[in-house]
């Protein structure tokens, strides 16, 4: 009986994440081109991925928003590193949904220097495969219970979201990815710098 019980939660654990969009994303792999896309600055510039990445091995941090505690803490513990991934080699910078008059609020409650862009109409975040739609029944969940309003924050009605994902790239390739669709799961910086020294 015991055995059946397990069987049934699993079961429908199982069909609940199936259920959910953030598991049906097709994020970009390990060896694939990076693509290029269009982002903003904190002063509302644009400025082509492409030219962020540059000649300089990087890491890109994908992250929900400023009103998210687990990105916040996220790229906390990042800046940290900061000093450690620039001995390696590599710069790191921030891409969120957020428009671009929000990005000073990441990195004041993160107190992070590290640099974040916006991705407002979604554009670099559907290259790399990360976006999902939050439901319509969720976005009013968010609004009215959490006093989040997705709109707001990205100035656009697309109530997308990424997938938080690291990426590591080089010369135009993917060189390591972490995505996972549990956004209260992020990689340990202590991991990330271990995987660095070895690519």
């Amino acid at each position: 009986m015991k055995f059946i019980l397990s069987f049934i939660f699993l079961l429908n654990f199982q069909m609940a994440d199936a259920q959910d969009p953030r598991f049906d994303v097709c994020p970009l792999k390990v060896g694939e081109e990076v693509p290029d896309a269009m982002l903003k600055d904190k002063d509302g510039v644009d400025i082509s991925l492409s030219t962020l990445i540059g000649e300089e091995p990087s890491v890109l941090i994908f992250y929900r928003g400023a009103w998210c505690g687990y990105c916040v803490k996220h790229l906390a513990e990042l800046h940290n590193a900061t000093q450690e991934l620039k001995e390696l080699g590599y710069q790191i910078f921030g891409v969120t949904i957020d428009q671009a008059s929000k990005l000073n609020i990441t990195n004041e409650k993160a107190e992070s220097l590290i640099p974040v862009y916006s991705d407002a109409s979604s554009e670099a975040i559907k290259a790399f495969g990360l976006d999902w739609k939050v439901g319509d029944e969720t976005f009013e969940k968010y609004k009215q219970e959490y006093k989040l309003d997705l709109e707001e924050w990205s100035g656009e009605a697309h109530h997308k979201l990424p997938v938080p994902a690291v990426y590591v790239v080089k010369e135009g390739k993917v060189l390591f990815q972490y995505v996972n669709p549990d956004h209260s799961k992020r990689l340990k910086v202590e991991t990330l710098l271990a995987i660095l020294k070895t690519l």
